[in-house]
């Protein structure tokens, strides 16, 4: 008992420590991130998305066990589908989703708005919270050399975070931005990117910064509701495709001619073989049942011609009735590992690890790639 109250003592010292050393520190800084800046919300935008949302879910019922929410997904969606149930009150929830605690549910790094409100109580974690986005904002400048405005993003969706030098920071901005510029740097800023499981839509927000890159998020519906009114809000100008919209097959075959394709996760076997450059996941492969790995591993090993960048966790870590599986024992056929890292950033505890893989054998139409990735 002495013990644990020493390392409490300890960790409350460190903290404080951190907060009073770092300039940029304040927490007025993040009470101006947390201010309300609700925009409006288009109406025919949100019947659009509903209406792809509603093909997704009519659809989802006849996929695959391995493509049905599992694993950790399983509670998160079952919280999505509450805040979702009234179909006539999703514009205001798609107005402010970032705030929104069983929408936004599973997306959002360190904490959320009501644990970082002025309080007592809150107090570790609101320094908690500002230390790790300092933490992240440093490590970012240092592996890109860019200045904070690069992840500037617009305010569709009420985002929350933490003011640096007039930027508003958003959790997850900093690793989603080195991501997808990593990945575009990686094919030499031309091609198609395909992301499993792509969260609101920043890495596609960053790496559609690049007019030569075509982006593909394959995604739970409850999820991709949320990337695809973020992504058409804030790139109206794009030609984005929502599923039910057109035939998927067609418009798989069609990649180049989107500048984004957003569609549920089931559709990845339509996927034509040795159509991706690069494949990228962040923090959730890890989070899914053996089965599902396996599928979406085997996918990628029968589309990817270039690389497979990937974050994940690589301890067996227990949450949401689920252990993580580690991302070390992931394996596909005809790839070879190029670097293994820890992740820098705060979030996850330590337990992440960036993994960038190589095709290094052309796909041989011949191999089950599903009984290849074990």
């Amino acid at each position: 008992m002495i013990a644990a109250l020493v390392r409490k003592i300890r960790t409350l010292t460190d903290t404080l420590h951190d907060f009073y050393r770092e300039p940029l520190a304040s927490f007025k800084s993040l009470d101006e991130g947390l201010k309300d800046r609700r925009c409006p919300v288009s109406p025919q935008l949100v019947g659009r998305v509903l209406d792809a949302y509603d093909a997704a879910k009519r659809d989802q019922q006849s996929a695959g066990g391995e493509y049905q929410p599992n694993g950790q997904w399983t509670a998160l969606i079952e919280s999505k589908l509450s805040a979702f149930r009234d179909r006539g009150s999703m514009g205001e929830v798609l107005a402010s989703f970032f705030r929104d605690e069983e929408a936004f549910a599973g997306l959002c790094d360190y904490a959320t708005p009501p644990d970082l409100r002025v309080s007592a109580h809150n107090l570790m974690t609101r320094t908690l919270f500002v230390n790790s986005m300092l933490h992240d904002y440093r490590v970012w400048t240092e592996l890109t050399g860019k200045t904070v405005e690069a992840i500037r993003v617009p305010w569709a969706g009420n985002p929350f975070g933490y003011f640096i030098e007039g930027t508003l920071a958003v959790p997850a901005n900093f690793r989603h931005h080195y991501t997808a510029e990593k990945a575009v740097a990686l094919i030499d800023g031309k091609g198609v990117i395909v992301e499993i499981g792509g969260g609101w839509g920043d890495v596609a927000y960053f790496a559609l910064k690049h007019s030569d890159v075509h982006y593909v998020d394959f995604d739970l519906p409850e999820i991709l509701l949320l990337a695809s009114y973020w992504i058409c809000t804030t790139l109206p100008d794009r030609k984005i495709a929502l599923y039910g919209e057109q035939p998927p097959e067609t418009v798989l075959a069609n990649i180049e001619q989107y500048d984004a394709i957003l569609y549920p996760n089931f559709c990845l076997p339509l996927l034509p073989q040795d159509s991706v450059d690069i494949f990228v996941n962040t923090h959730s492969l890890s989070e899914m049942r053996l089965e599902t790995i396996r599928e979406y591993l085997a996918q990628i090993g029968r589309t990817c011609r270039k690389y497979f960048l990937h974050e994940n966790s690589d301890k067996p870590y227990h949450a949401l009735g689920h252990t993580e599986i580690p991302a070390s024992t992931f394996s596909m056929e005809g790839f070879r590992l190029v670097n293994k890292a820890m992740s820098p950033w705060r979030a996850g505890a330590g337990r992440y690890r960036e993994f960038l893989c190589e095709r290094v054998q052309p796909q041989d139409p011949r191999l089950d790639y599903r009984v290849a990735a074990d």
